[in-house]
């Protein structure tokens, strides 16, 4: 090899190496580090939240009126969330005459309605259908005998208690017929006055992981007495948080 020829082959080595350098140095910058900002694991931060608001009730209050605004990130697609309770009434169908709230929340395009029976200890989901933006029915579910919303039992408001719930969910979609499933979810009580920061305000939560038993796909979510979900987290990555409420007093 030549001497012109071995120059350019360090010069050119002596450049890849500067390269891989300075990838290194831009991984390790974004690794490890101990700033406040979140991360793709934790898309939220409650370290030096304040003290939170003191707030009483049940953890899922429903009354006519009531509203609720989420920021939405579902891996990386992003938009606003809008809930309302609309009325009580029989929901029919399969929970025929069991009284039930009646949720409109807007999904992107789509509209979803949900019926919730409220009782002592607890918010029992049993009905959902979607809607696209023409009011064309996409998919119609029922939960028997029920899908939990919440539960306030004294058992189950203490750090570590743990159950199984048992339901049928029987969907209907537009495009596919009608189908039932058994399924199972695990619930696990994280903590019961864990600080919580939201656009909405700092607030002590209710926190809640379920585990669909089939899969171990998992959801946690953060209640707050008097004010209701404020915040919720998939382990696929969908994350809501509460931006502002109102909760309207009972008729």
């Amino acid at each position: 090899m030549s001497i012109d020829s071995r120059m350019r082959a360090t010069l050119a080595g002596l450049a890849t190496a500067t390269a891989l350098l300075a990838l290194l140095a831009i991984g390790s910058a974004g690794c490890g580090g101990s700033g406040s900002g979140t991360n793709m694991t934790t898309p939220y931060n409650d370290a030096d939240a304040g003290p939170p608001t003191v707030t009483t009730g049940p953890y899922q209050p429903l009354t006519i009126g009531s509203t609720w605004a989420y920021h939405v990130d579902d891996q990386g697609v992003v938009y606003e969330k809008d809930s309302a309770v609309e009325a009580l009434e029989d929901m029919g169908g399969m929970a025929a005459g069991i009284m039930g709230f009646r949720v409109r929340e807007t999904v992107k395009a789509s509209v979803q309605l949900t019926w919730y029976e409220v009782t002592a200890t607890d918010v029992r989901r049993h009905h959902d259908t979607l809607s696209d933006g023409t009011g064309r029915q996409l998919s119609d579910e029922w939960y028997a005998p029920y899908l939990l919303r919440v539960d306030e039992a004294p058992e189950h408001l203490q750090t570590g208690a743990t159950w199984t719930i048992d339901y049928m969910h029987t969907k209907t979609t537009s495009s596919k017929p009608t189908t039932t499933t058994n399924q199972s979810e695990t619930w696990k009580v994280d903590g019961v006055d864990v600080v919580t920061a939201t656009q909405a305000g700092v607030f002590n939560a209710l926190r809640i992981t379920r585990t669909d038993t089939s899969d171990g796909s998992t959801k946690t979510q953060w209640f707050v007495r008097g004010v209701g979900k404020v915040r919720e987290l998939t382990g696929a990555g969908h994350f809501e948080e509460l931006t502002s409420y109102n909760i309207a007093p009972a008729q």
